[in-house]
Parts: C-alpha cells; structure tokens; sequence
C-alpha cells in the first residue's frame, strides 16, 4: 500500500510539472488557448527545428509575445531580421533598405537635421514614412501643414512624443483645419492626447470649436470634458448630447446623461437613467438619489444533482462551450442554458441567462464561497466584484496577453507570487483550477491593501499596476472640485484601466447589496477625494 501511494504521488508530481511536447500541440486545435502552450513550449528547452514546427501552428501571428519568444529560439533569419531591424535606433548605419523600413518611425526622425532627413527620403519606398520625413523639415507654423493630408498631420502628432508636441505643436487651430483633420481615424487619438495634457492648452482650447458631427462617441466624450474643464458649460452640453446620439452601448448612454444631469441639475436626465437596463456606476447613482431599487438581476440559479461531463477547468473545453453559446440562436438559448445546470456549470447557465436576456437581467452569483473562508464581507464583495469583471466567473478564462484563470493574473504576477506562497503552482496550467488562482488573488490582493483602501483604488491597481496607479494619483486627481471625483475618473489615460475601474465599482456595490450589506454608491464617490479614507501615498488631511 506505501509503495503504491508513492508511486501515485509520483505519477502526479511527474504529471503537474511535465513539459509540453510537440504532440501535445499537434493534437490540440487553432486557438488562444493552443497559442499559450506554444508559447510555454518555446520558454522550454527546445532546439530551432522544434521552435520552427511549433510557431507554423500560432492561430495569432500578430501577438508579439509569442513572436519574441519565437525569435529567441529560431535560425530563421527572416525572423531575426525583423526583430533587429525593430531594434535599431540609429538609421544612418542600417545599409539594408528593407531593415531601414522596419526600423523607422516619426520619433526616431526627430534626432535629425533637414538635410539628413532630405537624404532618409531617397532611400525610403513608403511614401507616408516619406511624408512624415517632409513635414518634420517643416517650419511649425499651421499653414505650413495645410498642402499635408490629415493621416500625414495626425501621424506627427500622435508619435513624435510629448516633449515635441509641447514644444512646437501647442499652437491656436482654426475650425477649418480642425474639421480638415476629421477625415482620418487618427482623430481619436489626437483628441485624447490633447486633452489629456495641460501643456497642451492652446490646442485644448482650439478643440471647442471642431465639428463633432463626423466625430465618434468617445471622441465626443473628450471634446465635452475637456470644455467642462474649461468652464465652457454650453460647448459641454453639445458634445455630451453628440456622445449619447452616437453611443454603441448602455453604459456610454447612461454616462452621457450622467454627465447631463450634473451640468445642469435637470431631473429629466435622472429619469433617463432609471430608465436604463444596464447595472452601472451611473444608473446606481441615480436609483439612489431617487430612491428606486434594482430588479433586473439575480444572484442564484437552480442546479441539479448531476456531474458535467464537461470540464470549465480545460481551456479548449471552454473554447468549445464558449462557441456553441455563440452559435446559438436566441430564441433556443434558454434551453441551452438547462443543459448547464450542474453545480460546476453555474457560471456558464448565468452567462447564457444573461445573454437570453439580451443583457438586460445581470447575475451576481457566488459559486466559489469555499475558497473565500476567513474574508470579511467587503473583501469578498471586492473579490467576486473583480472576478465578475476580469474572467465572469471562469476558471479556464485567458486574455490575449495570457492573463489566467479567474482573476485573470498575469504570468509575470504569478512567478512573482510564487516565490512568497507556501505550497506554489508547479506550471501555469495550475492556475485554471480556483483554489490555486484565488489563493495566488488573495496574497496579491492582501499586499495591495497595505497601500488602498478604497475599492475602485483597488481595482485601477489591479488592472493597471500599482505603479501605474500610484502615479496618475500622485498628478493631483481626486482632490476637491465642482466635478470631482468625476473628472478624475473620466480624465485618466489608461482607457482599460478606466473603465474597468468603474465596472468594478458597480460589481462591489451590487456584491454587497446581495450579501445584505449594502453601501451608498455616493458615499463610496464622496470620500474618493478624503485621502485618509482611500490610500496611504497622498498627504493625509
């Protein structure tokens, strides 16, 4: 019996920490979940030929992870050539024209005189990398950019740096050639720079006069905040009702008419909001202040006694569920969702109940309570509040960048974890199983709340760094102000980090309702700028 408990402990010992082999990537079909492996594969100690039958099989040849760990490995010298050519800083030594072409960018040009960059142009064959080099010989004068076309104009912008553009960019643009720039998709991008840097003022206030008709609703969004912050309430009210006229999804809706209300302090606006399926910060606010509560949600569902042949623990076997859901037709969707009523399929029966739904019934649910023994009702409500938002309660969840498992933790955060946790995973496949990813969370979560204290803090920290965060707090965001802490919210840069802040919230907010431990929204909102109540890196008044 001991020999044969040994040799069980041993096959599954040898078993959690086997390499993968070019077989297991054989047999596995085109996916994200394939392309990790391959990805893990080249991390092992594997010779070129074996790198080169591996990357043949990436689904996604633009995921630059994976592109360079390929590179470290290969004799392809096609391969290597791209990723030196990238690399080069000087283009004056690069004899090789295609490796000059891989190797430019309008930043690079900067160091350069005219005449050098005279010279660049008659070796380059792309004619906007040409262009880019004609305008940057170009006095910084409006008019001398006008015979330029707007992807040209835009190009310069939006990759020169903010060094360059606070220099010699910050000019006074009349409505003619804004309106000439909104022909290219780069506008966008122009406009968030803009207004999200103060050295930038003349263009900033050159913004209230551009034509948001042929803009989109985030670039809208923008021109609106940045006339608030311009004390130009009537320009913000124009482009905040564009925003809503253009908006794709609920929530941007339901932001717009926020932001309406708090301009103007109409209640029709609030009604607007009541009026919203979505479960947002925005709508929560307003069932509060008019003291409406939710129906349109739910936090159980019923389960039989039957084990799912189906495992949520399998990447590839969620890629599977996850396309029949998808293929699905709407009106068979809630006879679908009876096919997942197993305990472990809870998850899976909520997601299809959701979308049955068409998003307008949202679910809280709770299925992993065993794994959270010993939290307080608040840090549970911020555990599942996050959960819901980064993987939607899935253990085999993975991002484009390999995020893994519920609480979608990096590989890089998971090596670093494992060098202070007792008991670490032995491969990264361990973090598709709960237990191991909330525990990797908790430790991780644990740390940051040495530093935050407030669960929107929390959540912008976790999705951004805490560096990154630490930082954007430290600009002077969340202080006092007629608008804040909204503008602190809607003004930060990371635009992921953004607004999956604001979901979070809202996810914490409703996990606390559920837990009968409700919370006020506008409480949670009113001490964001109180920093004794929120962090620990701003002075505590």
């Amino acid at each position: 019996m001991i020999i044969k408990f040994f040799l069980v402990l041993l096959l599954i010992f040898t078993c959690s920490s086997a390499e993968i082999t070019l077989n297991d990537i054989d047999s596995k079909p085109a996916s994200r979940a394939k392309d990790f492996m391959i990805w893990q594969y080249l991390k092992q100690n594997i010779n070129s030929s074996e790198a080169d039958k591996a990357y043949q099989q990436v689904n996604n040849k633009k995921n630059n992870k994976l592109l360079y760990a390929y590179s470290k490995k290969t004799k392809n010298q096609e391969i290597k050539k791209k990723i030196s050519c990238k690399k080069k800083s000087n283009l004056f030594k690069i004899k090789d024209s295609e490796c000059l072409e891989l190797a430019f960018s309008p930043y690079k040009a900067l160091k350069y005189t005219n005449y050098q960059r005279n010279v660049l142009t008659k070796r380059l064959k792309s004619k906007p990398k040409v262009k880019i080099l004609n305008i940057l010989n170009e006095k910084h004068l409006a008019k001398n950019y006008k015979s330029y076309d707007a992807d040209t104009i835009l190009t310069l912008f939006n990759n020169t740096g903010y060094r360059y553009r606070r220099k010699y960019l910050n000019m006074q643009l009349n409505k003619e050639f804004l309106d000439s720039l909104t022909s290219s998709w780069r506008i966008s991008q122009f406009i968030k720079t803009v207004i999200h840097d103060d050295k930038l003022d003349k263009l900033q206030q050159s913004l209230f006069y551009i034509d948001g008709q042929k803009l989109n609703s985030k670039s809208n969004f923008f021109l609106a905040l940045n006339s608030l912050r311009h004390s130009e309430k009537d320009y913000a009210i124009k482009y905040f009702k564009l925003s809503r006229s253009q908006a794709k999804y609920k929530i941007d809706v339901d932001k717009n008419n926020f932001w309406l209300y708090k301009i103007t302090k109409h209640k029709d606006y609030l009604n607007k909001l009541l009026l919203s399926m979505d479960i947002n910060i925005y709508t929560l606010f307003a069932r509060e202040k008019m003291s409406v509560d939710f129906k349109n949600y739910f936090s159980s569902l019923e389960t039989n006694g039957e084990v799912s042949k189906k495992s949520l623990l399998d990447p590839f076997e969620w890629n599977k569920i996850l396309k029949e859901i998808k293929s699905t037709e709407k009106d068979e969707l809630f006879n679908l969702a009876k096919l997942y009523k197993q305990k472990e399929m809870l998850p899976v029966q909520a997601l299809i109940i959701q979308k049955a739904n068409q998003h307008n019934m949202h679910g809280y649910m709770m299925p992993y309570d065993k794994h959270l023994k010993g939290l307080s009702l608040d840090s549970k409500a911020l555990v599942y509040a996050l959960m819901r938002q980064e993987s939607n309660m899935i253990p085999s969840a993975l991002s484009r960048s390999y995020a893994l498992g519920l609480m979608q933790i990096m590989p890089f955060v998971t090596d670093d974890i494992s060098k202070r946790i007792k008991e670490p995973i032995k491969n990264y496949d361990e973090m598709f199983i709960p237990k191991n990813n909330i525990r990797y969370s908790r430790a991780h979560i644990k740390w940051m709340q040495k530093s935050l204290y407030h669960p929107l803090f929390m959540a912008y920290a976790y999705n951004g760094g805490m560096g990154f965060f630490k930082k954007h707090l430290l600009k002077g965001n969340f202080s006092k102000g007629e608008y804040e802490p909204f503008l602190s919210m809607e003004m930060m840069s990371n635009s992921e980090s953004r607004e999956y802040g604001k979901r979070v919230l809202a996810n914490y907010v409703m996990y606390k309702k559920v837990m009968g431990d409700e919370i006020s929204i506008a409480h949670l909102f009113d001490i964001l700028t109180q920093p004794k109540m929120t962090d620990r890196f701003r002075k505590q008044g």
